[in-house]
């Protein structure tokens, strides 16, 4: 008998605060949808459909649907800024299958430096990141200064009145959210109850987990072995200090 279709609602989370329009794609069925303002979004799944979240902007992320999310009726989805949006142009002449995930496999691609152009290797700052930098970097020549020196007028004040302060943890705390929120969509919810781990203290014993240098070299897809391996090893010392 046919599986019968269920409407999945879930939220996409990015660094940016304001979520532009991603491509949501159910390879399996073949249907599509996008999210709103605010990263929500529904989608028809059913046990086994491959869900494809792809934009410009934002690496490419395939989830499957298991069980666990059906049952849960919710899907949380993390997407990472590309290191350089315009670090890639293709050029293909080849036909397209249609299967958007096997086609861009396909298609042979080319860098800018491979065009002449200048590429950088550092990433996009994020919103906090532009702030604090606007709050401490803006350079004001002063009369007061010795020739050619210059001093940053705000700098000093947002100094003085603790705004530099407050933006450095903002940053600081939004980094630490958005490993955790990796940390969790690493793995099934199961896993981690399988482990000891209410489902409701998960993303506490990922926080826990995150005060572990170590964890963030794990993050990784290629490194997800040693990161099981991490959380296990973890799960009993949590367990017995926090619940």
């Amino acid at each position: 008998m046919a599986q019968e279709k269920t409407l999945l609602q879930g939220k996409i989370l990015t660094p940016e605060e304001e979520i532009s329009a991603i491509n949501i794609i159910n390879l399996t069925s073949k249907t599509g949808t996008t999210n709103n303002a605010s990263g929500e979004f529904e989608i028809e799944v059913e046990v086994n459909d491959t869900l494809l979240f792809s934009s410009v902007q934002y690496e490419l992320r395939e989830i499957v649907i298991t069980n666990e999310v059906l049952k849960k009726a919710f899907l949380t989805v993390l997407l990472v800024e590309k290191i350089d949006e315009l670090n890639e142009v293709s050029i293909s002449d080849i036909d397209l299958s249609g299967n958007l995930a096997t086609d861009i496999e396909n298609i042979p691609t080319l860098t800018q430096a491979d065009l002449g152009f200048p590429m950088s290797d550092r990433p996009r700052p994020t919103s906090i990141e532009r702030k604090l930098k606007t709050a401490s970097n803006l350079s004001t020549s002063s009369p007061q200064t010795p020739a050619g020196a210059k001093v940053s007028l705000d700098g000093i004040l947002n100094s003085i009145n603790g705004k530099t302060a407050m933006l450095q943890k903002a940053a600081a705390n939004e980094d630490l959210s958005q490993a955790v929120d990796a940390g969790v969509a690493a793995l099934p919810l199961s896993f981690f109850t399988d482990l000891g781990i209410p489902e409701d203290r998960i993303r506490d014993f990922v926080y826990f987990c995150a005060e572990n240098r170590r964890f963030y070299t794990l993050l990784p897809e290629a490194k997800r072995f040693e990161l099981v391996e991490f959380y296990q090893a973890k799960a009993p010392e949590f367990i017995k200090e926090r619940l």
